[in-house]
């Protein structure tokens, strides 16, 4: 629910919406548009039956000089779900009949405007629900085939996003990397990339979208009970990360570290070997670790193991952490 009420906020901003249209509509459709004439719709629909309904996002997207519209329609999840190509054809549905209800302009000719269903997606595992509803029915086959529903939507898995096959300068790019981050040093490089992307007065409120986002991410890596201060810009949001959020996971691993080592020296020196060797893992990544694997194999000593884990907790990256160890062997 979180995730929804973040991207619901950022999805309010008109730009971010031009970057979403830039990073996944084909060129020769981008060139027909007019972004400047985007224009947020009420994603709130009311059934014939008086049930309410809410989509997450509508936006209407005029092409240019044409009089003809292209309804956006954006949904969030960070839950895989299967039946979402359904939900997306309800939701199309129940747009169509709110702006017949309303006589709204985008229907003024007597036809219903296309409508281009994009899904927002930060799970943590991949997406494998199917895109189009055809795929949801039992197949019909022959005469009954015509007769059967088809609409497919558009997936942007941001977890899994590649920054760079997404524009420079577009806030996309900025948001999988902070969806990406799994240390107060990887947020920080995202903040400091927006702070360079979104300038001016006109992007304060966004910025304060963005560093309330931040905020609550940075409040992952607290360690329980944390409170971190209210942030207003994202200069304040980096300077938490500075000043604060940086130091937690050292402190726990250097706490995990302590526990560890005074088990292992109970328990044998393989387990401690082991357990530097996961910390260097979760610590940098997986070259290092078992780069250290190799160079802890002649090491016997308890002490030495206790060293190396003091250098694990007090070096930067992994290639640093390494270049030391060899230093000191």
């Amino acid at each position: 629910m979180q995730y929804d009420q973040n991207y619901k906020r950022l999805f309010a901003f008109r730009r971010m919406v031009e970057d979403l249209l830039r990073a996944c509509v084909p060129d020769d459709l981008l060139a027909a548009a007019d972004l400047r004439g985007l224009r947020k719709l009420s994603g709130e629909y009311v059934s014939d039956e008086l049930l309410r309904r809410h989509g997450d996002a509508v936006w209407r997207l005029p092409l240019a000089g044409s009089g003809v519209f292209v309804l956006v329609l954006l949904e969030f999840q960070s839950d895989n779900d299967r039946w979402m190509a359904l939900r997306v054809v309800i939701y199309t549905g129940l747009l169509y009949q709110e702006l017949i209800r309303n006589r709204a302009p985008e229907v003024a000719a007597g036809r219903l405007p296309t409508v281009l269903p994009v899904v927002l997606y930060n799970g943590t595992e991949p997406w494998t629900a199917v895109r189009d509803v055809g795929e949801l029915i039992e197949p019909p086959g022959g005469w009954l085939a015509p007769f059967q529903p088809a609409q497919r939507y558009y997936l942007l898995d941001v977890q899994r996003a590649v920054a760079h096959d997404l524009p420079r300068g577009n806030l996309l790019r900025a948001g999988a990397g902070l969806e990406q981050s799994r240390s107060s040093a990887d947020l920080l490089r995202a903040v400091e990339t927006l702070q360079h992307w979104l300038r001016g007065r006109s992007a304060a409120e966004l910025q304060r979208a963005f560093a309330d986002w931040v905020r609550q991410m940075a409040e992952r890596l607290a360690p329980a009970g944390t409170e971190l201060p209210p942030v207003r810009t994202l200069e304040d949001a980096r300077m938490t990360l500075v000043e604060r959020v940086g130091e937690w996971p050292k402190q726990w691993l250097r706490e995990g570290l302590e526990q560890g080592l005074e088990q292992g020296i109970e328990q044998g020196v393989e387990q401690q070997r082991s357990l530097l060797c996961r910390m260097a893992a979760r610590r940098f990544d997986a070259g290092t670790a078992t780069r250290l694997a190799e160079l802890l194999a002649p090491v016997a000593a308890p002490e030495r193991l206790a060293e190396v884990g003091d250098l694990l907790v007090s070096s930067a990256t992994g290639a640093e952490f390494l270049a030391r160890m060899q230093t000191d062997s």
